[in-house]
């Protein structure tokens, strides 16, 4: 994969060698993807996501709620 950067995110490529937190450009970008991920999709924050969607499409009529009996069906014994 090549990347072209320009302006500021080449200006912090360049600053992350520089100042050692990184040993290349390939290893700094890396390391942004990284730390976007940690920060912006945590697995919380994925379910949530997700739970929302499914909340949304269960008050449009698009879901439906199973109860416990219907969803276990000939397993339901096992509730207790």
């Amino acid at each position: 994969m090549n990347v072209v950067l320009r302006g500021k995110s080449k200006e912090i490529v360049e600053t992350m060698v520089e100042e050692g937190y990184a040993n290349s450009q390939s290893e700094a970008i890396r390391l942004a993807v990284i730390d976007f991920g940690q920060k912006h999709l945590s697995e919380v924050e994925l379910v949530n996501r997700k739970l929302d969607k499914l909340n949304k499409e269960i008050e449009e009529g698009k879901s439906k709620l199973l109860t416990p009996k219907q969803a276990l069906g000939k397993y339901t014994k096992f509730l207790k």
